[in-house]
């Protein structure tokens, strides 16, 4: 339901169906007031007549006769009620709570047969005579009108109900479509396009559609353009790397019998390795986004434990204990890229704690929607410059001093990404947590 809500032709039509109901409403209302405008007038001009019946009867034959003829004309009931009452206000005949009335003039009254809409005057020589019209037929008709506006009204609004969504469902399955390529496009699949239904006449959802395969179009040529540059680049840069190594290695050798000298070329080394190692994490970084979206079932646990005794002993020789505690847990990727991604947040907790800090690697199961968690006890990232250590190149002023590419985390958030996982840094108090929050695995 709170899908189906979600839809704007579903809340259009539901505004569309409050809109039927008020008009049909305000319709009825307006009609019931000129039916009962109608009636009135009518049942106005049948309770003159009858009174000037009435008149008519006492001029000819006397008031004193008229007591007579209400109380027969009350017993061959016709539709009309009636009320007399002498001098002082006396009954004398017909119903007494018309009797009652001693004001000139039109009123609604409650009489023995229901409502009656009665008309008063004087007689001569004292007393009131009281003719009323019964009003029930007039409200029987008012209800009959009300239940049929009603019918009429949810008739109304499941034809357009009905016919809306007839009309609308097919543009909902096209959207979804549309949705569905969407997404597929975000999980890295560039070869897929938007279904178009007419070509040649176009509506405006196929306008959509059209304007998105083109763009694809576009993207996927940019895309294999900077894969075919990236591959070019790596290929021309690999060969001169690999010549300058060579010939450092010679230097250090020809150095051995100069301290400072083979010192600085230690240094030259060092430095060109780190080189290295940023050149073929950009590459793998680049490698990530491009690639699509895994489909093997992998067991996290076995992947988890692997990486962690992989790493373990140059987390202890460096004065840290490393501390793993895991639950069975699979998920749908890669083995490869979850492990270096695994590998890349151990290693930057190595890198950014000091001597005698704990770093502790979790894998909950979390029913069924697995999570890794690497924890440290060191001096953990501010909250605001969070964003900046999970951007590639990205690294914090203190980190600046400490080997490193400031790819790890990006190339650990990338891996997250495709795989359809959350990376979130988070405070360990103290120390830093970082983890990895995987969807659960389709089977």
């Amino acid at each position: 339901m709170r899908r189906a809500w979600r839809r704007t032709s579903v809340r259009v039509l539901t505004l569309q169906a409050v809109a039927l109901v008020l008009a049909f409403a305000v319709a009825g209302a307006l009609a019931s007031l000129s039916i009962r405008q109608i009636s009135e007038r009518a049942y106005r001009a049948d309770v003159r007549g009858e009174v000037a019946s009435l008149n008519d009867e006492w001029r000819h034959k006397g008031v004193g006769h008229l007591p007579f003829t209400v109380a027969k004309r009350s017993r061959l009931w016709h539709g009309f009620e009636y009320g007399l009452a002498g001098p002082g206000g006396a009954y004398l005949a017909g119903d007494a709570r018309l009797a009652g009335l001693t004001r000139q003039g039109w009123t609604r009254e409650a009489a023995a047969t229901g409502l009656a809409l009665a008309y008063t005057e004087p007689l001569p020589g004292g007393g009131w005579l009281t003719v009323g019209r019964d009003l029930s037929a007039e409200q029987r008709q008012m209800r009959d009108l009300a239940a049929l506006l009603a019918l009429c009204g949810a008739a109304g609004v499941a034809i357009c109900l009905a016919t809306a969504y007839l009309t609308t469902r097919w543009t909902w399955r096209r959207l979804d479509e549309l949705s569905a390529t969407a997404a597929l496009v975000a999980a890295g699949r560039l070869d897929v396009r938007a279904p178009v239904q007419r070509a040649a006449a176009p509506d405006e959802i196929d306008d959509l559609s059209l304007a998105l395969n083109a763009m694809l179009d576009r993207i996927s040529r940019l895309v294999g353009q900077l894969r075919r540059v990236t591959t070019d680049v790596a290929h021309d840069m690999r060969r001169p790397m690999t010549r300058l190594r060579q010939k450092l290695e010679r230097l250090a050798r020809a150095a051995q019998a100069t301290p400072l000298l083979a010192e600085e070329v230690r240094r030259l080394d060092a430095e060109f390795m780190e080189i290295l190692h940023t050149f073929d994490a950009l590459l793998q970084l680049a490698e990530i986004e491009g690639a699509a979206a895994p489909d093997a079932l992998i067991d996290l646990t076995e992947v988890a434990g692997r990486v962690a005794e992989a790493l373990r002993p140059d987390i202890e020789d460096s004065g840290r204990r490393l501390e793993a505690r895991m639950e069975r847990a699979t998920v749908r990727g890669d083995t490869d890229l979850v492990a270096q991604a695994l590998a890349n947040l151990l290693e930057n907790a190595l890198r950014h704690t000091p001597a005698g800090a704990r770093i502790e690697l979790t894998v909950e199961e979390n029913g069924g929607a697995p999570k890794l968690v690497v924890r440290d006890d060191g001096p953990g990232i501010a909250p605001d410059l969070r964003d900046l250590a999970l951007a590639p190149l990205g690294r914090l002023e203190a980190s600046r001093s400490t080997p490193g590419s400031g790819l790890g985390l990006a190339i650990a958030s990338s891996v997250a990404t495709w795989h359809g996982a959350r990376l979130e840094l988070a405070d360990a108090g103290p120390g830093l947590q970082v983890s990895i929050a995987f969807p659960a695995a389709r089977r």
